[in-house]
């Protein structure tokens, strides 16, 4: 997936058939830190969101960003500053929940590191969300990943965007309205 500035919300699909938005301010902000200078170091923070009661679908809706107490250098990144805490604490009085965490790699595609998936295995251990699973974003200089740790299967894995018609409207499992559309004036 392509990294943008302003991007869009970007729907993905979850292995248990639900889908995860992935909101414009979590783009905006992991695209202030991207590396794209030999000279910026690996950036990350904690991903918030909510799962939606009625449809069980998740919302990513926000990242903190990297402060001064935190483990930077070029190829990792370590959270320790107590503001991280403050911002869950915070999103936590808005109905908005710990999700996940999300990095950067100086690669155009990333790719995570045996690092990384040491992290990411103990997280989905010790760890625990607003819902079944737990993300993990990497974000490199063309392009972003998302991996999801699932609490039930204790399993990792990469998941993709949702479907899009020939509009660029998402698919819901038949054609869509611009498809629709497009044929009653043909």
């Amino acid at each position: 997936m392509v990294v943008m500035q302003n991007n869009n919300c970007v729907k993905m699909k979850l292995p248990n058939g639900k889908v995860v938005d992935i909101l414009t301010p979590v783009f905006d902000e992991i695209a202030k830190w991207i590396q794209d200078d030999p000279y910026k170091p690996e950036s990350g923070g904690y991903i918030i969101g909510y799962q939606h009661k009625g449809t069980g679908n998740l919302s990513l809706e926000a990242v903190s960003h990297p402060y001064l107490l935190d483990i930077k250098n070029r190829v990792r990144f370590t959270i320790k500053d107590p503001r991280h805490q403050l911002f869950l604490r915070k999103a936590k009085r808005h109905n908005s929940y710990y999700m996940g965490v999300w990095h950067t790699h100086p690669q155009k595609t990333p790719v995570p590191s045996a690092i990384d998936w040491n992290d990411w295995n103990e997280t989905l251990k010790a760890d625990r969300t607003g819902c079944q699973f737990v993300f993990f974003i990497i974000a490199g200089i063309d392009e972003w990943r998302l991996w999801v740790g699932d609490f039930k299967t204790m399993k990792i894995q990469e998941i993709y965007e949702c479907q899009k018609d020939s509009c660029g409207i998402y698919n819901k499992g038949g054609v869509s309205d611009c498809e629709k559309d497009i044929k009653f004036l043909i």
